[in-house]
């Protein structure tokens, strides 16, 4: 009995060698461990990747099946390289700067390049607001980009800072601080373990089969590529929210600031613009009480009315920050005063497809500022 045990247990280990081994040689060849690229630095920021995505649910008209997705190793998307004697424009933002369902030649960053004849870079990142913004800005941008040769950063922001409509509490424990020993592990992991990456994968596409909501560590919800356009309301409702006050919003201000002084620093010759982006959920006629309607069912979206009358908060803070610089090269860009893009270029309440994108660059084509060597 004994001698059996004695085999089994060396068949055990013997198998668990190999198997380690094996495991241990592929995880070395497929992963990234040995890539240095600031862009590691940034939390869920993509880099050197290449996905395809099936699209037929996301386009108007339904005719683009399929797109790419490519982050290259400094964790840009494809841009023009032959422009970049010309001009070279840095846009920043979240996840609709990012566009993760756009193919690569259908972004308006790749539109806005073919109506500028500059490169424009993607520095999108999923869920990052201007919290993050400075964050990448000083560990990311400023350690690939040349300060002298950016003549243009266009923030594309809004709905990611409404978290910080009422303070600045979300940032406790944000991804960006990684205040414990395992989050900084788990986030080493997950952009250079090959398997640890392949099982995040596959946990993410049963959560969204089982309908789960996916969170990001500071509470950002990452909406799924397959979620339908809301019904929009014939008629737009007030918001019964109203605004944030100075003593809510004030903080916010201040991170504001930091950001813009952080791109001034950073990037000394570039013209800084803001656009405040278009969310077709609310309709923001002027950043004053009773001027803000929703465009959605509060059977819909609950708390949608709380959501829109926050993002107009956010609008204004930003305004009252620009305003106090009283430089002629930071240009506030109100796109959702004007809201250039149709309903049918949004596929899920927020995010833009292709058509979308073609509308966004043309608007920011004339929009702009541009601040050449």
């Amino acid at each position: 009995m004994n001698l059996k045990i004695k085999e089994f247990t060396r068949t055990i280990l013997i198998n668990s060698f190999i198997f380690g081994f094996i495991f241990s040689f592929f995880e070395i060849m497929l992963s990234k461990y040995f890539l240095i690229s600031p862009a590691f630095d940034i939390p869920e920021a993509q880099v050197d990747i290449k996905k395809k995505y099936a699209t037929s649910k996301l386009e108007f008209p339904r005719d683009i099946k399929k797109s790419t997705y490519i982050r290259d190793k400094i964790g840009y998307r494809p841009y023009n390289k032959n422009f970049e004697q010309k001009g070279l424009v840095l846009t920043i933002g979240g996840s609709t700067t990012d566009q993760r369902f756009i193919d690569n030649d259908r972004t308006w960053q790749s539109n806005l390049e073919k109506e500028l004849n500059l490169s424009v870079i993607n520095g999108g990142v999923d869920g990052q607001s201007s919290y993050g913004h400075i964050f990448s800005i000083q560990k990311w941008h400023s350690k690939v980009l040349k300060s002298n040769e950016v003549d243009s950063i266009i923030f594309y922001v809004g709905v990611n800072d409404r978290r910080y409509a009422k303070g600045l509490e979300s940032i406790n424990g944000s991804i960006y601080d990684s205040p414990t020993q395992f989050r900084r592990f788990r986030s080493f992991l997950s952009k250079r373990s090959f398997f640890y990456s392949k099982f995040r994968e596959v946990k993410n596409k049963l959560d969204h089969f089982l309908n789960r909501e996916i969170e990001l560590p500071d509470g950002t919800e990452k909406i799924g590529h397959d979620i339908q356009n809301p019904d929009y309301l014939l008629k737009p409702r007030k918001s019964n929210f109203l605004m944030s006050n100075d003593y809510e919003i004030n903080p916010y201000e201040k991170l504001f600031k930091k950001l813009i002084i952080a791109s001034k620093k950073h990037f000394y010759n570039a013209s800084i613009n803001i656009v405040q982006q278009q969310d077709p959920k609310c309709l923001i006629r002027k950043l004053e009480d009773g001027s803000i309607y929703i465009r959605v069912s509060k059977k819909d979206i609950q708390g949608i009315d709380k959501y829109c009358a926050e993002l107009a908060s956010i609008y204004k803070a930003q305004e009252k920050v620009i305003k106090g610089f009283s430089d002629p090269n930071i240009h506030l860009i109100r796109m959702y005063l004007e809201n250039p893009i149709p309903d049918d270029g949004f596929y899920d309440g927020l995010h833009t497809n292709s058509l979308g994108a073609e509308y966004i660059a043309r608007y920011l084509k004339d929009k702009i500022k541009i601040r050449f060597k």
